[in-house]
């Protein structure tokens, strides 16, 4: 188990009005969907294929979400 006894009251996480408030840099988020979008085309076909397995998996045959 982690040591927590180094851990105070001071360091806690950030409320939701600290991160909400933070803008976020509109060139390093068009840069991470450059990034995403140039990803391992096979690796993305697979992992689609196994989504849609999950996703349609529980659905009843005309509630199919893909066909």
């Amino acid at each position: 188990m982690p040591d927590t006894s180094k851990l105070n009251e001071t360091s806690q996480v950030p409320s939701q009005r600290e991160t909400l408030s933070r803008k976020a840099d509109p060139l390093k988020l068009a840069n991470l969907l450059d990034e995403w979008m140039r990803g391992d085309e096979a690796e993305q076909r697979e992992t689609f294929a196994v989504l849609r397995h999950f996703l349609d998996e529980d659905r009843p045959a005309g509630y199919k979400l893909f066909s």
